[in-house]
Order: structure tokens, then sequence, then C-alpha cells
């Protein structure tokens, strides 16, 4: 098991925050977090490469300063994606993974 840990910012065109990379649900994204100074809108997507369906889990309209906790836990299987979007720039993310699979 690897634990990763990814920050940085959002991008307006969409943040890749982790690709699975088992063919068993055995990668968790177990808690993500996003800021921004600003007002933005904030959308989670989960990519299904198995099915090349995209699913918004949610969208959130945000005032100036708010965070979000998400401490869901999403199993990814292999090429699944959890994708991120702000409508402005300023959105930081961070990201706690567990992946069973890297050794």
């Amino acid at each position: 098991m690897v634990e990763i840990v990814k920050q940085g910012q959002v991008s307006v065109m969409g943040t890749v925050l982790y690709t699975g990379t088992a063919s068993l649900p055995i990668v968790k994204v177990i808690n993500l977090r996003f800021n921004n100074p600003a007002a933005y809108t904030l959308r989670l997507d989960r990519y299904n490469a198995g099915t090349s369906n995209t699913e918004t889990l949610y969208e959130l309209t945000l005032s100036a300063g708010d965070t979000v906790t998400d401490p869901l836990v999403y199993p990814l299987n292999e090429g699944d994606q959890l994708i991120v979007y702000s409508n402005i720039l300023g959105t930081v993310y961070y990201s706690y993974i567990l992946d069973y699979a890297t050794n």
C-alpha cells in the first residue's frame, strides 16, 4: 500500500486528481479538500473507464473563502479518474489517496 498526498491548483479546464492503477477497486481516494479566497463553483466528476461515461458526483456554488472537505471514499478501477473543475482560477486542492496496488 502506498499513501499519496497531492496538492495544487484546480484548472478551469479540469484537473485529474487521480487515475486508478489496478484491475480491482483497490485504489481509494479517501479525503479531498478545496478552497478559494473568491466565490467559486466546484464540480467533481468520476470517469468510468469501463463504460467511458462521466458522472457528476456533485456541483457546489460556494462563497468567498469557503472550504469543502469531502470525507467520502471513492474506489477507482483501472483507468477510472476523479476530475475536479472550478469556474475561476485560484481554487486549491488537497487529496489523500491509498493505492493498495502499488508496492
